[in-house]
């Protein structure tokens, strides 16, 4: 029985799956397309980085781009996103890559368009990474206070958004901001919407940084009782955080 032929990821129409976190290598001609989709999740955060790691030999340098859609008709941009650099960066002499974050405002298919604009062939590999925190409690209850300590780990400025989950899983409070290169911030959880008659609950952080760029913990303190204990913010996907 002959094999099956399959259309070219050529065309929006022909986009193939991006699994998360692992990387897809695939060679392009000079100012060809190829399209990739993948399931994401409004208000969790991603990082999307294309790089080419070899090119035909005659040319001087490489340069290979991405672009994120909402729709499946590769027509309306997806939101919202970052397009500054931020480390780890991948352009050096004779390479242009690429790396954009996103902290969807939909769930459901973002379709990736990555775009050989080099003269010559090239082999480009592009990858998804999530990069959401989460922190599996805090307490407020009584004379505890709940801290959320954020930290900025890279040398550009980053956007954030802390979310706080009641112990059912429903969102009591949210707070966002920049942190300025290296920055640092603490933010009182009971003082975000109704966290505080919460009383106790679950924590996230997106961010519009690559993997690694925001570490946090949440402290819980005591001062009357003179306690106080640690939940530290982890990646929910391990193998987001290193890629083939």
């Amino acid at each position: 029985m002959p094999a099956t032929a399959f259309a070219d990821n050529t065309t929006c129409a022909n986009a193939q799956l991006l699994f998360m976190g692992i990387g897809r290598s695939q060679s392009y001609t000079a100012g060809q397309n190829r399209f990739y989709k993948v399931r994401v999740v409004a208000g969790r955060s991603y990082s999307v980085y294309t790089w080419a790691p070899f090119i035909d030999a005659s040319a001087a340098s490489s340069n290979v781009q991405h672009v994120l859609f909402s729709d499946a008709a590769c027509s309306t941009s997806a939101t919202t996103q970052s397009t500054a650099a931020k480390e780890p960066i991948v352009d050096v002499i004779g390479h242009t890559g690429d790396n954009d974050t996103i902290i969807p405002t939909f769930t459901g298919t973002m379709l990736i368009q990555v775009t050989n604009f080099g003269s010559a062939t090239a082999s480009a590999f592009t990858a998804i990474q999530e990069t959401t925190v989460f922190s599996p409690w805090w307490f407020a209850g009584g004379t505890n206070q709940a801290f959320a300590e954020i930290k900025n780990a890279t040398n550009t400025s980053m956007a954030y958004t802390l979310t706080a989950y009641r112990a059912n899983g429903t969102m009591c409070g949210t707070s966002s901001g920049t942190l300025s290169a290296n920055g640092n911030t603490a933010v009182s959880i009971g003082t975000l919407g109704t966290c505080l008659a919460a009383v106790s609950g679950s924590a996230d952080i997106a961010f519009q940084g690559p993997p690694g760029s925001i570490v946090a913990n949440i402290t819980t303190i005591d001062g009357v009782q003179g306690t106080s204990f640690d939940s530290p913010f982890t990646p929910r996907m391990p193998w987001a955080i290193s890629t083939q």
